[in-house]
């Protein structure tokens, strides 16, 4: 990944869980971190394009999905991937966060070492597997 990463995510702890995780992982990249869904399209425009937005799961499925049907009907950057972070995972709210425009939901784990893990494969997988 060339650019730097913007995460949706207002809790500082889980920020900072982020962060470390990544420094560990690939202490290169850059994480920018914003913590109202408003923040955004303001965001991008100052600050340039992210590689990846990671969206955190917090708000309704509706919220979310508005957030995710706006920034995928942007033409500036409707193309950046939108990965949404939950603590659910049915297979309908999965659904819905995917027919609203998610590129990818990953289910956050319950215990560090697996957050860990989870962090680290993402991030692998993005920056030596996939395109973006």
């Amino acid at each position: 990944m060339n650019s730097y990463v913007l995460m949706l995510q207002a809790d500082p702890d889980d920020q900072d869980l982020t962060a470390a995780s990544i420094a560990e992982i690939n202490p290169g990249l850059e994480i920018k971190y914003l913590s109202r869904p408003d923040e955004l399209d303001n965001y991008i425009r100052d600050n340039g394009q992210p590689s990846i937005i990671l969206l955190n799961d917090h708000g309704t499925i509706t919220e979310r999905g508005q957030v995710l049907r706006r920034l995928k009907a942007n033409t500036a950057y409707g193309h950046i991937p939108v990965v949404v972070l939950g603590e659910k995972s049915s297979p309908d709210y999965v659904k819905e966060c995917y027919k609203a425009g998610a590129s990818t939901f990953i289910t956050k784990p319950s215990s560090l070492k697996a957050t860990h893990k989870k962090i680290e494969t993402f991030f692998s997988y993005w920056s030596e597997v996939a395109e973006v």
